[in-house]
């Protein structure tokens, strides 16, 4: 969790991404805290008073980080309606350990992607492979948030505001995608070798709720090179990732 000191400790920040984990971190801090109180409180010698006393305070000083955080990130996205549309890289991202790992091993995560309030009717999952020069169809999912994370090659994301405007990003390897319900958009693989991604969507099923939009096609333009474009199409769906040895 980044950490920053001062009497305004947040208003040096300008991305909004970070200011979220940061609140997220902060708010699992404020639960440990009590946690971690409420397991001293059973120690034998220990004054319950002075266990009240601590949590008390330190609940008190987190909950003002909190509230700074969240009232800059206010200030940040006031009047901005939500990306449609974010990618997430592992490298950025504050690694967290987890509880149970064996003996001397390190066990952690990196949490990449945290949408408390998306309403969703099921869950469903899909491994999608697009070969050199594929794109799919523009469309777009009325019913569900995706998300996209990318396993093997580079994909790229082209999407449309609800300006209308253009708006593309070349998703890497291991990196993550957000794409928000209702966001005209489409995957193209413009390098050389075959893309395998992980597609995660919050619907019942996979063919629920896909509308294609061929009359955006001429706008949603992806930057294929145009010796070996295919058809544009559905991504395939596969069953198994590729085994690899060694």
């Amino acid at each position: 969790m980044t950490v920053v000191s001062g009497p305004r400790p947040y208003e040096a920040m300008h991305d909004p991404a970070e200011l979220r984990i940061i609140v997220g971190e902060l708010r699992r801090v404020r639960q440990l805290i009590g946690q971690f109180t409420d397991v001293a409180a059973e120690l034998p010698g220990v004054e319950l008073a002075h266990v009240t006393a601590a949590k008390a305070t330190t609940t008190a000083v987190v909950s003002l980080l909190i509230e700074r955080a969240e009232a800059r990130l206010r200030r940040l996205t006031a009047g901005q309606p939500p990306p449609a549309v974010e990618v997430f890289d592992p490298q950025c991202r504050p690694r967290r350990p987890l509880v149970g790992g064996t003996a001397g091993a390190t066990v952690s995560m990196l949490p990449m992607i945290t949408r408390p309030a998306v309403a969703t009717g099921g869950l469903c999952s899909a491994v999608l492979a697009l070969a050199p020069g594929q794109a799919s169809v523009p469309l777009v999912y009325p019913d569900g948030d995706t998300i996209i994370v990318v396993i093997f090659g580079e994909l790229e994301l082209v999407w449309q505001d609800a300006a209308g405007a253009t708006h593309r990003v070349a998703q890497r390897r291991h990196q993550h995608a957000h794409i928000r319900r209702g966001t005209a958009h489409r995957m193209a693989n413009p390098g050389a070798v075959p893309v395998t991604a992980v597609q995660i969507r919050a619907t019942a099923d996979l063919a629920m709720g896909v509308e294609q939009l061929p009359e955006l096609a001429a706008s949603l333009t992806t930057d294929l090179p145009a010796n070996g474009r295919q058809p544009a199409g559905r991504p395939a769906i596969i069953a198994h990732l590729p085994e690899t040895q060694g």
